[in-house]
């Protein structure tokens, strides 16, 4: 398998990437995009320490970081081996667990489901300006409830319940 950094990962006979998560792109280039030798090692050694907190300093500024997460914990194939988003193959194979027992076996299906209904609300938000009860009831529930949480979708009865209450407080 070869590799480079960020946009181009070509697999010969391993997997391909995963179509539902876009390799994150950059219209500048990126420090992984620029000196890619320093994400491109196998850090088994310890010795390697200063290499890897270099490495771990350029991602916690770059603002793909988040998507070249996900981008790195769904394609577990073209991932084996080098640093991305800041994190070594072994912290991505503890993170991949740890999304197992919080989404499942299927969470590479529930998080792509999650991007597809965020991506649907954004663009229906850009057609369709909110009413000012609905600004005021987003207020309101912001107000007693602090952020919505991310990540979590609700069921269809806690979203039913989340209604009422905030349909009871505008009336009241």
């Amino acid at each position: 398998m070869t590799r480079s950094r960020m946009g181009v990962a070509h697999s010969t006979d391993h997997g391909t990437p995963d179509p539902r998560f876009p390799q994150p792109q950059s219209p500048t280039p990126t420090r992984c995009q620029r000196e890619p030798q320093l994400f491109d090692r196998d850090y088994g050694d310890c010795r390697k320490e200063e290499e890897l907190a270099k490495a771990r300093r350029a991602c916690s500024g770059c603002p793909l970081v988040t998507d070249c997460l996900k981008w790195a914990l769904v394609n577990e194939d073209l991932t084996r081996v080098g640093i991305f988003a800041g994190t070594t193959p072994h912290q991505r194979k503890q993170l991949r667990k740890r999304l197992i027992d919080r989404l499942g076996p299927d969470w590479i299906d529930v998080l792509a489901d999650q991007d597809q209904a965020r991506r649907e609300r954004a663009a229906a938000a850009r057609h369709t300006p909110l009413t000012v009860n609905q600004a005021r009831i987003i207020r309101m529930d912001r107000e007693v409830n602090g952020p919505m949480p991310t990540g979590r979708l609700l069921t269809p009865a806690a979203q039913q319940r989340n209604r009422d209450r905030l349909v009871h407080a505008l009336s009241a």
